[in-house]
């Protein structure tokens, strides 16, 4: 392990003045260069979480119409907010036809698929022109679904319409909170002024929506093959390589909800949306998590929340289990592939007995029981931290990502997991997933007087 002193001498004075600039504490860049150096051990896996062993049904009947209805007055009211990280591109959503495109065969194979699936597709042009219109905008202003009439909404939109939905009718306070990158926020602005008018009409609500970025403090540095600091040219007096630190990093959003008092925060990713005609399940299911996350919250005493979970299917990702935290205490995490040991063969078996996905679908409760924000810093296991590997400028370092922001960042915190049916989850990975039957709309919702 790399001596403390030896860390401190590893950056210059101009280096603590470059990170300080960048909003980042030297003793965090320490202890990073420190992670990176002497990784911490991976997750341990004590079983994975089924149903009746850490993970519970979604409750049915009189309960579920009891928890329903707390769940829908606590949106209705404007205690809960919805978070939805929105900053990402589009471009793996692309990276299949930008691939054939480029090899400029025509029979290619991937741009056959589209050409036989163009009609199903939300857009009304070809591969050149998808990938020069859209290959680099959001995922959230990705056209996602044509309706019979015409009517063409992005993924955004989308959140809108099933936030509103979940008021159920009569209206009241739609709260969305998208966390965007800071050149992109033009764009989310343009559409939200168009498109959010005709939203509060039918559903006879007020949408409240507001905008973050994810900050520059929350960045990482990297170190190279020799151990060092990472520099942005192969020179010791280069600056340092500063990168941004994954989606742990947005955590200092949610501890910005927190502080505005919202009791609970509902966390949906941005692809992970139905047609309208198709949204009544994720709404009942949203509204019942809520009701839930109030209950257990009143018994907490930290942060608190209920993530619904699905069956795998064959999904790759992060899933929950029990898991043995560094002091010896069990309990209920979820846990990516990447924190895992696959060379040691009892965790690997432990993975392959597991039977359910995190869809980032969950309800968070984020206030003490007095009313005051808990400090959600305190619950973050920093030993959770991803080391990644990648390159700039052709030369290999290894870079640091903050704990995941559903995984290590929440590891402090009260955890029950809930089984949702399968149709909840319908994620665009690829382009071809908007062709998917479950991406196709039967019929055009009215845009005004539907008193649904």
């Amino acid at each position: 392990m790399m001596s403390r002193t030896a860390v401190e001498d590893d950056l210059r004075a101009a280096d603590r003045e470059q990170l300080e600039a960048h909003g980042i504490r030297v003793e965090e860049a320490r202890r990073q260069l420190a992670i990176l150096r002497d990784p911490p051990p991976k997750a341990r896996l004590v079983r994975p979480a089924l149903l009746g062993d850490g993970i519970d049904p979604l409750p049915a009947g009189s309960e579920a119409d009891r928890l329903a209805e707390a769940g829908r007055a606590a949106a209705r009211s404007g205690r809960m907010v919805r978070f939805v990280p929105a900053s990402g591109a589009a471009s793996r959503l692309f990276a299949e036809l930008r691939a054939a495109a480029a090899g400029g065969e025509p029979d290619d194979p991937v741009l056959g698929r589209f050409e036989k699936a163009r009609r199903r597709f939300p857009f009304d042009a070809g591969p050149a022109e998808i990938l020069e219109r859209y290959g680099d905008t959001p995922k959230a202003l990705i056209p996602f679904h044509r309706y019979s009439g015409g009517e063409v909404r992005t993924a955004l939109e989308e959140h809108l319409v099933e936030a509103a939905a979940v008021l159920g009718n009569g209206g009241g306070l739609a709260a969305l909170h998208f966390s965007v990158a800071s050149r992109r926020r033009p764009a989310f602005e343009a559409l939200l002024a168009e498109r959010l008018p005709a939203l509060e009409r039918r559903f006879a609500c007020r949408f409240e929506i507001a905008l973050s970025h994810q900050s520059p403090a929350t960045d990482s540095i990297a170190v190279g093959q020799r151990g060092g600091p990472f520099r942005l040219v192969d020179d010791p007096a280069s600056p340092l390589l500063v990168r941004p630190g994954g989606h742990g990093a947005l955590l200092r959003n949610l501890q910005g909800l927190a502080d505005q008092s919202y009791d609970l925060i509902a966390m949906k990713n941005i692809d992970n949306m139905q047609p309208e005609p198709f949204q009544d399940p994720a709404v009942r299911a949203l509204r019942i998590l809520a009701g839930m996350a109030l209950e257990l919250a009143r018994s907490a005493d930290r942060p608190s929340r209920v993530c619904g979970v699905v069956p795998t299917l064959g999904t790759a990702g992060g899933g929950p289990f029990w898991v043995r935290d560094a002091s010896g205490e069990v309990g209920l995490q979820i846990v990516e592939t990447a924190q895992m040991d696959m060379e040691d063969a009892e965790q690997s078996a432990i993975l392959a007995r597991s039977t359910h996905f995190n869809p980032v679908f969950m309800v968070c409760a984020v206030l003490a029981p007095g009313g005051e924000p808990y400090r959600l810093e305190d619950y973050v296991d920093h030993a959770a931290s991803f080391l990644v590997d990648k390159s700039h400028g052709g030369r290999p370092l290894t870079a640091l990502e903050r704990p995941g922001l559903w995984n290590g960042s929440m590891a402090g915190w009260k955890t029950r997991f809930v089984d949702l049916p399968g149709e909840v989850y319908t994620p665009v990975k690829t382009v071809f997933d908007l062709a998917g039957e479950e991406h196709q709309c039967p019929a055009r919702p009215a845009l005004d007087g539907d008193d649904r």
